[in-house]
């Protein structure tokens, strides 16, 4: 799942097609039995309107051109735009909105929206929100992904202190041990220690996609080597 707020959506539309096939391609090795290969399921939320057809929902799913059966289609892509629901909303009234529909209205208009406690969806959705914030590691990693996420589009100033980077890499660090150790929590984490900016991103996304943790490590290793070769030269 994706919320994405602003951006060209042809452009977004490539980038969210390349995660899932990402997804898709990283489930099996060369030579495995292709049949273990699972579907991927994406929904993108977008803060904007359906510029072509006006509608709610734009699905993308691999088709059969003669019987449009998607039957065994390894990618189901949904997009929801989420302003179409105040054009929905004139058109069929308040009361009148299906579950979805009532999702996304929900999800747009957020606090001010007045009907969370007055529908089943509402109901539902407040239920969740309520059992995330008593959830204190679920809180705490929301907080560290959002962080991480946040440093990543964070541009990285020539010039910049010697303290401010170290600051800022000591604290990336903190997160992908403090990451690392709710998903690998029997795991020895020294191997963590004394990276670049970089490798603290790179690592933390690929935990984030809950890819192998032996191979990250391999990778690392491999990286560092490469530094140790040019610093010699």
């Amino acid at each position: 799942m994706e919320v994405q707020s602003q951006g060209i959506f042809e452009s977004l539309h490539k980038r969210l097609q390349f995660y899932v096939f990402k997804n898709i391609a990283s489930q099996i090795e060369s030579g495995d039995d292709y049949r273990k290969l699972q579907p991927v399921y994406q929904i993108a939320l977008f803060n904007d309107e359906e510029q072509e057809h006006h509608e709610l929902i734009r699905e993308y799913a691999s088709l059969d051109k003669k019987y449009h059966d998607d039957k065994g289609s390894l990618y189901h892509v949904y997009y929801i735009f989420l302003k179409e629901i105040d054009r929905i909303i004139e058109e069929k009234g308040k009361d009148n909105l299906d579950d979805l529909e009532e999702l996304s209205y929900l999800i747009e208009k957020g606090s001010k929206c007045n009907r969370i406690n007055l529908t089943k969806v509402g109901r539902i959705m407040k239920n969740k929100y309520d059992k995330f914030m008593e959830d204190m590691n679920l809180r705490e990693e929301a907080w560290v992904y959002e962080k991480a996420e946040f440093d990543k589009k964070a541009h990285y100033y020539d010039g910049e202190a010697k303290g401010l980077v170290r600051g800022r890499v000591e604290g990336k660090a903190e997160q992908v041990v403090k990451f690392s150790q709710k998903k690998y929590p029997n795991e020895d984490t020294s191997w963590l220690e004394s990276l670049t900016e970089k490798q603290y991103d790179e690592i933390f996304d690929k935990l984030l996609n809950d890819e192998n943790l032996d191979e990250i490590k391999h990778r690392i290793d491999e990286m560092k080597k490469v530094v140790s070769f040019f610093m010699k030269i």
